[in-house]
């Protein structure tokens, strides 16, 4: 069975992958904020109406409080997936350090 028992960090590839990551993390946070303030304010606005129906489709509408539910979970979801470039990023750089700490230590014993 084959097995990898090292990683290969490299550096460019990764700076590169996060950066497109972080853009692409910040347009998607910039977008769903957008979004939910509409959904949000288009709630606030009541368009159902106050007669029987309208009470009856809002009623269906907001079961659970579901559309904020939604909001809220999805807030959490961006608000991870935006970290997590950051997290990637600390990660990578501890890694490396590990590296270059064990590469010193493998020089002084080498010296020895």
């Amino acid at each position: 069975m084959f097995q990898i028992n090292y990683i290969n960090i490299h550096p460019e590839t990764v700076a590169r992958g996060l950066s497109k990551f972080t853009t692409t993390a910040a347009e998607l946070e910039t977008e769903w904020k957008a979004a939910t303030e509409e959904l949000r304010r288009l709630m606030d606005a009541a368009p159902w109406g106050s007669d029987a129906p309208g009470v009856a489709f809002r009623n269906a509408y907001m079961l659970g409080d579901g559309p904020n539910y939604n909001c809220d979970k999805g807030d959490r979801c961006v608000g991870n997936l935006t970290a997590l470039g950051s997290l990637v990023r600390k990660s990578v750089e501890n890694a490396r350090g590990m590296d270059a700490d064990q590469a010193e230590e493998l020089r002084r014993l080498l010296e020895i």
